[in-house]
């Protein structure tokens, strides 16, 4: 028998500062952290994290389905940021269906988000991919966010919006 997963649960993220990267959320998300705790002296934390003496806050943020994105600040061990670019092997991002990139990403522009170019826009040189907008912009730590359109609803973006609720 196979192991299947075949349900998010959430997407992690560690920041250097919670209540900085909370405000930022807060703002994004347009509502509060449907749960926030402190992690101390867990034996099984620590070893989850390959660390002696792992302490973390952290907070989550329901957005939609169940799936929930969730910030951790380490407390210890604390370690220099180190955030690759968005085409180095190990770089992560989390991203957001819109329905209208274009007018989110002006929106969001007007509002002090910082984005790494325009949107870009999928169309005959990518077939497989036609008619998909995306663009990214990088919260207060570096991690990278994408907000995405799939005016088409097809393949596995209509699929995945389908299981979440969404489509």
């Amino acid at each position: 028998m196979t192991t299947t997963l075949t349900r998010l649960h959430h997407v992690g993220m560690i920041v250097s500062d919670l209540d900085v990267a909370m405000a930022f959320y807060d703002k994004l998300l347009g509502k509060s952290p449907t749960q926030r705790g402190t992690i101390t002296r867990s034996e099984g934390f620590s070893r989850q994290i390959q660390a002696e003496h792992g302490e973390a806050r952290v907070a989550f943020y329901e957005v939609s389905g169940g799936v929930a994105v969730e910030l951790i600040e380490m407390r210890t061990p604390q370690e220099p940021k180190v955030q690759p670019q968005a085409y180095v092997p190990g770089s992560k991002h989390v991203c957001f269906l819109v329905d209208d990139v274009d007018a989110t990403y002006e929106t969001m522009k007007g509002e002090g988000y910082v984005f790494h170019g325009d949107p870009c826009h999928f169309e005959d040189e990518t077939p497989d991919l036609k008619g998909l907008k995306f663009a990214y912009f990088r919260d207060p730590d570096g991690n990278i966010v994408e907000i995405i359109e799939d005016p088409n609803k097809k393949g596995l973006l209509a699929k995945a919006a389908q299981t979440v609720g969404l489509g």
